[in-house]
């Protein structure tokens, strides 16, 4: 019995690692067109970027405690929770390190962005299109409509007192959901 358990949790180990190893080429062969469209200074600057960012995830790391290394391996909360969670325990030190971390990140996507000309944006976003299947890029945008939408029951209405224009168009409500507005922006 004891065998058989021992040969079924193989068998699982290997398939993962199988089928990770199969994901990250993948993912290799999705950023293969991407890449040689690119000049030598632009490849090595996503390079810098890659490494600063591994490199700034490792030094964070290295600075948590115990108590916030277990916080993350608590698989009871959800991603947002723990995230939530982890940053109402950082410490001022820790806070600085995030923000030179973002700010240094995000100077290396400016310096690539600067980069690139206008022919090869337009290529970097159709492959980004074919990797998500979007056609046109919109559906994101007109999925985040309907789901405003109906969340809001469609009819523009209002949840407060008193009139005037405002954002999203003009309506009075008396505090029962129930405005004129027409909801459309």
């Amino acid at each position: 019995m004891k065998t058989l358990k021992l040969i079924a949790v193989i068998v699982v180990v290997l398939l993962t690692g199988i089928f990770t190893v199969e994901a990250q080429e993948d993912n290799r062969a999705d950023m293969q067109p991407l890449m040689k469209n690119l000049t030598e200074q632009q490849k090595t600057l996503l390079q810098e970027q890659q490494n600063l960012m591994k490199e700034q995830r490792e030094a964070f790391k290295a600075t948590l405690s115990a108590e916030q290394l277990a916080i993350l391996e608590n698989q009871e909360l959800s991603k947002e929770e723990r995230t939530q969670a982890l940053r109402s325990t950082f410490t001022d030190a820790q806070r600085e390190l995030m923000t030179q971390n973002r700010e240094r990140t995000q100077v290396l996507k400016e310096q690539f962005r600067n980069s690139i000309t206008s022919e090869q944006r337009q290529q970097l976003r159709m492959n980004m299109r074919a990797n998500n299947g979007s056609e046109t890029g919109n559906e994101l945008r007109q999925r985040v409509r309907e789901q405003r939408q109906t969340k809001s029951g469609g009819n523009g209405g209002g949840t407060g007192t008193g009139s005037g224009a405002g954002n999203g168009g003009s309506g009075s409500g008396a505090g029962n959901g129930a405005g004129n507005g027409n909801g459309s922006r």
